[in-house]
């Protein structure tokens, strides 16, 4: 009996890890293409997330963002930090705001890859908005915790990926 307690125990306590992807890490495309805009000043003042997120990756635990930070506060700081690196970001211009609607995760697309899926709608306090998506595919692995692993080190370019296809749509410039 004290074997099957233990067994169930070790079971348990296996599935609990949290895989965290890396910070954030500027884009050098994505400020170039924000530098474009040089004589503009924003900020994207709020993220929400209007879709639900199963941020379970398979009986290993779930993917978080970095620094506790959740997937809208994510996405919402990686806006601003290249923003601010491309020197367009103020408190006093321009607000964005932007909301989710669209994360979804593989670990196991094709049994070895797997993918990132996430869509926004980004809308400007002057009432315009546009909408940007981005599927990221990678190499996730075989085994779980390498594929959790890749899965969660695979968010950070995603989100490079899907900020690109936000600031080089020829509809951004309606936002500013």
């Amino acid at each position: 009996m004290k074997k099957i307690f233990l067994l169930v125990i070790m079971v348990s306590l296996a599935a609990c890890s949290t895989m965290q992807p890396p910070r954030y890490s500027i884009s050098v495309d994505n400020v170039q293409a924000l530098k474009e805009y040089e004589n503009v000043s924003l900020m994207v003042s709020d993220f929400t997330q209007s879709t639900p997120f199963n941020s379970s990756c398979r009986l290993m635990g779930p993917i978080e963002p970095a620094d506790g930070l959740t997937f809208p506060e994510f996405i919402g700081k990686a806006f601003n930090d290249e923003l601010k690196m491309a020197g367009i970001y103020s408190e006093t211009g321009t607000k964005i705001s932007g909301d989710i609607t669209k994360v979804d995760f593989s670990s196991t697309s094709g049994l070895t890859n797997g993918f990132w899926d996430i869509s926004i709608v980004l809308k400007s306090s002057n009432g315009n908005s546009i909408a940007a998506s981005n599927k990221y595919t990678f190499k996730s692995g075989f085994d779980a915790i390498t594929a959790c692993n890749a899965t969660a080190d695979a968010l950070s370019p995603a989100v490079h990926d899907l900020i690109q296809s936000a600031v080089t749509n020829p509809e951004f410039k309606k936002l500013l």
